[in-house]
């Protein structure tokens, strides 16, 4: 089993979760901790820690807004020799409800991998789905034509 801590700065983590829930319902392993404005790593750490003291037994999947950011770099120190834990960036919707779909069957290697077929599918421009669909019909109508 897989807890994820969702956290990025202000209440972007409290958020997500507000709006995940309400498309898939509550998920005790799945916890949003802000990183409020005043505080620094040692603070959020703290609340990590909190968190991954709830789940001994779990491997922990930090979903963090920004690489580099503070919640990412307090994250990292926290997880860097453990290799039942790991942070992923850019956190998003999309993501949260994937990962929620497959993480009770999936190890941590799997929900990486996850992860990153989750990243690459879910980004849409629009007007380059519209183009696609456009050219699917064409190619369609080009078919019947021939019979």
């Amino acid at each position: 089993m897989t807890a994820i801590i969702v956290s990025g700065h202000g209440q972007l983590s409290t958020g997500l979760l507000d709006a995940f829930e309400m498309i898939f319902g509550h998920d005790e392993k799945i916890i949003a901790v802000p990183f409020l404005k005043g505080e620094g790593i040692p603070q959020l750490q703290e609340k990590y820690q909190v968190v991954m003291d709830q789940f001994p037994d779990d491997n922990i999947l930090f979903l963090v807004d920004v690489f580099g950011g503070t919640p990412y770099n307090s994250a990292v120190q926290l997880v860097f020799d453990q290799p039942a834990a790991d942070v992923a960036t850019g956190v998003n919707l999309p993501m949260l409800l994937e990962l929620a779909a497959v993480k009770e069957n999936s190890d941590l290697e799997t929900l990486r991998q996850q992860l990153k077929m989750i990243n690459q599918e879910g980004f849409k421009i629009f007007s380059e789905v519209i183009a696609s669909a456009n050219k699917t019909l064409h190619t369609i109508d080009e078919e019947d034509d021939l019979l």
